[in-house]
């Protein structure tokens, strides 16, 4: 049996206990208030807004995120995205299901646009472009991995463990690991806003608990085309800060950082909200 596949299965067994929750309890945890992170890459300081719920035309999840410039009323967008997946279940395991991104992002003033569709007929994910270059206009057809995997837009990372339960069981036991398929909706544009990282779909990943922080916060860490990607949630599973140390990125919610700075206020030591 192919080695990953196994760590699939095995990755699905150590969640398969926390996986039977209703319909109506996961779409409540699920749902993300709108809220503002700051922003720091090689490139400066910015904002990030993020929002997550419920479709009320066709009940998908969708997941809005933008980028934007500070303090600028005026062309201050950098990124914008909306993912959507579909909540459904396979032999009583709960479970986000891809089914649609948009995904806008702007070089040098001018807009560069890619969707990508989920076609289960053809087992393949539909891709369509819209840019200034050539080479990224038109629409495309890429096969999905020949794979059992679960799937998972790079935006709703996340949710898709929360909803299979990983994050919980995990955090209980202090121990773990979620294999599946990364689906990255910056595709093809990758290259462009990243280094070292193939242009490419998908991706195998895998998402570790990763132990606790001193703000009794819990800490995940993907693992994902040869780099790490740190996610640390509050007692609710949302997250709260995100660090991808090799591409210089930081995103620390603005209720994160008033708590740090709260303890920071009574703490000899000043590292309050640190990640060791």
């Amino acid at each position: 049996m192919n080695k990953f596949l196994v760590l699939i299965i095995l990755g699905l067994f150590v969640v398969s206990c926390s996986s039977t929750k209703k319909a109506a309890e996961i779409k409540k945890d699920l749902i993300h208030a709108p809220e503002k992170y700051s922003y720091t890459d090689k490139n400066g300081q910015f904002l990030v807004r993020l929002s997550s719920g419920f479709n009320k035309k066709n009940n998908s999840f969708f997941t809005k995120r933008s980028l934007e410039i500070p303090g600028k009323d005026t062309d201050n967008l950098l990124e914008t995205s909306v993912t959507f997946s579909d909540l459904g279940s396979v032999k009583k395991k709960n479970m986000l299901r891809p089914k649609l991104s948009q995904y806008n992002v702007w070089f040098d003033g001018k807009k560069y646009f890619s969707e990508l569709k989920m076609n289960q007929a053809k087992k393949a994910m539909d891709v369509r472009m819209v840019s200034p270059e050539s080479q990224w206009n038109g629409v495309k057809q890429i096969k999905l991995p020949s794979t059992k995997a679960l799937y998972c837009f790079f935006s709703q990372i996340i949710e898709c463990a929360k909803t299979v339960g990983f994050l919980a069981e995990s955090s209980k036991k202090e121990e773990g690991a979620l294999y599946f398929y990364l689906i990255w909706e910056g595709y093809p544009y990758l290259n462009e806003t990243f280094t070292n990282i193939p242009s490419q779909l998908f991706s195998k990943a895998q998402l570790e608990y990763d132990g606790i922080t001193k703000d009794n916060e819990r800490r995940f860490n993907l693992k994902v085309a040869g780099q790490s990607i740190f996610y640390v949630v509050d007692d609710k599973f949302q997250m709260k800060k995100m660090f991808w140390v090799s591409q210089g990125i930081s995103m620390v919610s603005s209720s994160a950082k008033k708590s740090s700075a709260e303890r920071n206020a009574s703490d000899d030591d000043g590292d309050g909200g640190s990640i060791e």
